[in-house]
């Protein structure tokens, strides 16, 4: 029986497939336009759109061995690829499991980490509160690149509060990083004053940009003067929707008086992301909020399941350095 929630998206059109080499039976040469959802046999699903959706079917066969049943709504040629995204989201609303690699937050199936880190670490990495052993792991280096950045990290080493910086630089790392040393440049990257507006340091996984330290110089009343004072933030990315299950949005802004999110929504975290904007000492509390570390490691390995680093070359390693290696100035 075709499922309810499908039926109120406007899926209208279902039926078994198990085994057809063919669904031409089930349609005409004009309604053949559309999206379509295919059913799997584990109760997995994929979306896709198609102007022939028999021509697509045949050769999701060559691909998928278990489909099961086939769900279809017809849909105007100008609309499908906006139609095909809202779909998709939808049914990740409805906490569907989808096989697409490209649009979808959650990824199943093999990926390229799987390569490099069995999927049963990847799980134990996400359970567990304490970081995972890499003592065996020898580091890539890469000389060329790493002699590229390393101004601008002799410039960062001579901030004021460098110190600090290193320290949060490190914990993320070591914390909210998919084994960081075997996944490092391939997988994750660490840009060090990046941009003209110089944030001290920008991590990248897979296309998208997870945690940005940067400083502000926010405004505040003093003896009946406006006194700006310097405050270092965070801009971090992590999953919505776990946030959303330990907490209201109001609570948060009560707890913290920085604390800002948005939906500074990139392409490839999809639609369950969330971004928050909070102030260094206050992420050392928001952190260690029921789901907070859950919410960012599971974003964090979300991303990192989609596919390779794309913006390894701004690579800094002497940041990296200190990202993979606990500072001196403080105890872990």
């Amino acid at each position: 029986m075709m499922e309810s929630e499908f039926i109120n998206l406007g899926f209208k059109k279902h039926f078994f497939c198990k085994g057809l080499r063919s669904i031409s039976g089930e349609f005409s040469e004009k309604n053949r336009c559309g999206i379509y959802i295919l059913n799997f046999e584990n109760g997995e699903y994929y979306v896709g759109l198609a102007v022939d959706v028999v021509r697509r079917y045949a050769q999701h066969k060559k691909t998928y061995s278990d489909i099961s049943f086939v769900s279809f709504k017809e849909t105007a040629r100008s609309k499908l690829a906006e139609t095909e995204k809202e779909t998709i989201h939808a049914l990740e609303d409805l906490d569907k499991k989808l096989r697409n690699i490209n649009i979808v937050s959650i990824v199943i199936g093999e990926t390229d980490l799987d390569l490099v880190v069995p999927p049963e670490q990847q799980t134990e990495w996400l359970l567990s509160s304490e970081p995972i052993s890499e003592a065996k792991v020898e580091r890539f280096n890469f000389p060329e690149l790493r002699q590229k950045y390393s101004s601008r990290f002799i410039r960062l080493q001579q901030h004021e509060h460098y110190d600090v910086i290193a320290e949060l630089i490190f914990l993320y790392t070591a914390y909210l990083i998919p084994f960081p040393k075997s996944t490092e440049y391939s997988f994750w990257s660490v840009s060090c004053l990046p941009s003209p507006n110089q944030p001290f340091a920008r991590f990248n996984i897979s296309w998208q940009e997870t945690m940005v330290l940067f400083e502000d110089t926010p405004e505040f009343e003093q003896d009946n003067q406006i006194a700006p004072i310097k405050f270092i933030y965070l801009s971090i990315w992590l999953c919505k929707s776990i946030l959303e299950q330990h907490h209201e949005y109001s609570e948060l802004e009560k707890l913290f008086s920085s604390f800002y999110a948005d939906d500074n929504i990139h392409a490839t975290g999809k639609k369950n992301q969330k971004r928050i904007i909070i102030e260094l000492n206050d992420f050392y509390e928001f952190v260690e909020l029921d789901g907070i570390a859950e919410a960012i490691k599971t974003f964090n390995l979300r991303l990192m399941r989609k596919g390779g680093c794309q913006w390894k070359r701004y690579h800094c390693f002497d940041l990296a350095d200190v990202a993979l290696t606990a500072p001196s100035l403080f105890e872990i």
